[in-house]
């Protein structure tokens, strides 16, 4: 019986690098750059560095992604090359150096997909501190995320709705039932945005809540705050023009969650709830732009979400006792 050969499948790395300075801060070092080596098959990381120059973090990186790669992939050479474009002829120079590589990959420079851009935001995220989900948002879900809230910040329903008037929101998503209370930040002088609260009550009081002292949230709140481009972190606001944020617009949104380990950014799960309440608020507003402390009669749809499905939702807006 004749041999069998193990087919392996060809390794393809993506290359990219950004200056991380607003991140990741080291002693005596004014610039720090990362660079990260993706697989293209699993979009596993199999090299990843930080160092003072594209040039060093680029030679740690191709280092690790050869002999020791990051993640849960075996080492291995690659038989193609794609690079952010700008890095293809450092790429290639890093890997002339190595020993043994006598027949260097092709090195194609290309526009890194949203998909890619999204890892690495995972990565600076988590080098800054802010703890990462295990399942974060895919590009469709940010997509539907992003085009939702652009459509709030549009209608800018703050002008109308106090931080007293709480959105009782039913939803079904994934075939599951939830009940969040949402309250539209902006009315009272703070900052615009949008809130959801999990359960009956809404503990935080908005309306007297001093903007000075930190917001103590509860477990599975999540929020969105609408903030001058300059005063959120460079990935923020490059992931949201990613997604279709006009790049003019004089406000950006930041995105987190809590759980009881405390705040992360969103998951895939958040995303999806977010969208939906989102949508559920805004077909509210448009049905009452005048709107009344007293309860309303709830307002009704659908929402197209990713894989594909729908989500159903229905809401009315109270105001909270007290």
């Amino acid at each position: 019986m004749p041999p069998i050969l193990e087919l392996v499948a060809p390794i393809t790395w993506m290359v990219m690098s950004r200056d991380v300075s607003h991140a990741v801060r080291v002693a005596d070092q004014p610039v720090v750059v990362a660079a990260l080596i993706l697989d293209v098959d699993t979009g596993l990381i199999r090299g990843l560095s930080v160092a003072e120059d594209v040039r060093g973090a680029l030679a740690q990186a191709v280092e690790s992604a050869l002999n020791k790669p990051a993640g849960s992939l075996p080492p291995g050479r690659p038989q193609r090359i794609l690079a952010a474009v700008g890095l293809g002829d450092l790429v290639a120079a890093e890997l002339g150096r190595r020993p043994g590589l006598n027949l260097i990959p092709p090195v194609d420079e290309i526009l890194p997909g949203a998909e890619a851009e999204d890892i690495f935001d995972c990565f600076v995220g988590s080098m800054a501190g802010r703890r990462q989900p295990t399942d974060p948002p895919s590009p469709a879900d940010w997509k539907l995320l992003f085009d939702q809230v652009q459509t709030y910040a549009e209608a800018a329903p703050w002008r109308r709705w106090a931080d007293d008037i709480d959105f009782v929101v039913d939803v079904v998503l994934d075939g599951e039932p939830r009940r969040v209370k949402a309250v539209v930040m902006g009315n009272a002088g703070i900052q615009p945005g949008l809130a959801l609260f999990p359960g009956e009550v809404v503990e935080a009081d908005l309306e007297h809540r001093d903007p000075a002292m930190p917001w103590s949230y509860d477990p599975e709140t999540l929020a969105c705050t609408l903030d001058d481009p300059d005063d959120v972190p460079v990935e923020f606001r490059a992931r949201a023009i990613r997604y279709g944020w006009p790049q003019t617009a004089h406000l950006v949104p930041s995105f987190f969650g809590v759980d009881e380990e405390g705040g992360r950014d969103f998951s895939t799960a958040d995303a999806r709830l977010f969208s939906v309440v989102t949508a559920a608020v805004l077909a509210h507003d448009r049905r009452h732009r005048r709107p009344s402390p007293q309860p309303s009669t709830p307002t009704e749809g659908h929402v197209a979400i990713p894989d594909p499905r729908s989500a159903r939702y229905s809401v009315l807006h109270q105001k909270r006792p007290g």
